[in-house]
């Protein structure tokens, strides 16, 4: 009897759906916001000033009557100010990965209608054209 020699399977090239759906798998799991109204951290604020961060209404911060802050008051509102930095910062980051994905979706898309296309030639049995992307924008 002879022996077997196993070899490893070829690898399969992984669709660009498949490659979309681990992009976004990552990008959510590196994601330092799990909701639209998050903060990258907990933020702990002047009593005043949580009704106006609660409700996300800026006019009732608008309205707060300025006073004198104890230190431990003016040390929670500087860093609640740099928890609001860097929210902003994961926002801008957030917006442009999404804006990624949004492209990458699109140029799948393109791809399908090309692929599309030139089944319709082959169908009624024309001679491809080329795709001339200069045309879009």
């Amino acid at each position: 009897m002879k022996p077997t020699i196993s070899l490893p399977e070829k690898a399969r090239k992984r669709s660009r759906t498949e490659q979309l759906h681990e992009e976004i798998a990552e990008l959510a799991k590196r994601a330092r916001l799990d909701s639209w109204n998050s903060f990258v951290e907990e933020l702990q604020v002047p009593s005043d000033l949580y009704p106006a961060l609660l409700t996300l209404r800026p006019q009732l911060l608008r309205a707060v009557t300025p006073r004198a802050l104890t230190a431990d008051e003016c040390r929670a509102l500087y860093q609640c100010i740099a928890g609001i930095i860097e929210t902003n910062a994961a926002l801008r980051e957030h917006a442009e990965q999404v804006a990624n994905l949004t492209q990458n979706w699109l140029d799948a898309f393109r791809g399908l209608d090309s692929i599309g296309r030139q089944i319709v030639d082959f169908a009624k049995f024309r001679a491809p054209v080329e795709d001339n992307d200069d045309d879009q924008a």
